[in-house]
């Protein structure tokens, strides 16, 4: 038997994975949200490099925050069909 393409999501586990680990939580739904995977771990790797300095450190936090809020935000219906 060939496995689905995207198997349901909960709400709920996006929510933790964005909250213990910021832009990962994309790769839960990375079929929907590639983009926002790669824009996350480009602007925390700059952070990283950068992190001498005190902005790159709020770029990190800053894109901890948007994985929360949009990991909150997402309707329950997207995680169960993976359509915005």
């Amino acid at each position: 038997a060939v496995a689905p393409m995207w198997l349901p999501k909960q709400k709920s586990t996006a929510v933790v994975l964005a909250i213990f680990l910021s832009f990962w939580t994309w790769c839960y739904t990375y079929r929907a949200n590639a983009a926002k995977f790669w824009t996350g771990l480009i602007l925390c790797c700059i952070g990283a490099m950068l992190s001498f300095l005190i902005i790159p450190l709020m770029l990190n936090f800053a894109v901890w925050f948007w994985a929360i809020i949009d990991a909150t935000t997402a309707s329950d219906s997207f995680y169960r069909t993976g359509v915005r």
